[in-house]
């Protein structure tokens, strides 16, 4: 089971200006990982505390879902301790983040991310 991430304020509030005036909401569209240890804030945080890699993710829909998934390859983190995740939209806005176990990969290597967000 997993546990519901909080959406930033910044991304909430991207949404709710779309809604308000019928602007074009910005799809998510990255996964960054980074290897930031600050607790996650969705009120302040606007970005990984030190992100490593940005990545291009797929986003899917089902019902009331939003999966957005990318593959981290190890040769583009050799060396680094990913502890952290977030999701970002197109325009740069950081949809949430959360703090992960350590994660080591070799370089070649690679992990599967799934991160899935419920309206």
């Amino acid at each position: 089971m997993t546990s519901p991430i909080l959406t930033t304020t910044a991304y909430r509030s991207h949404i709710a200006l779309a809604a308000a005036t019928g602007s074009a909401l910005s799809p998510i569209a990255y996964l960054a990982f980074g290897e930031g240890t600050r607790a996650y804030s969705p009120d302040e945080d606007t970005a990984l505390e030190a992100e490593v890699l940005r990545l291009p993710a797929t986003a899917t829909s089902a019902g009331p879902e939003v999966t957005a998934s990318a593959t981290l390859p190890g040769s583009a983190v050799s060396g680094k301790t990913i502890t952290e995740v977030g999701a970002f939209t197109a325009s740069g806005v950081l949809v949430a983040r959360k703090k992960i176990a350590p994660i080591e990969l070799e370089p070649y290597g690679e992990m599967d991310f799934d991160i899935v967000f419920e309206y």
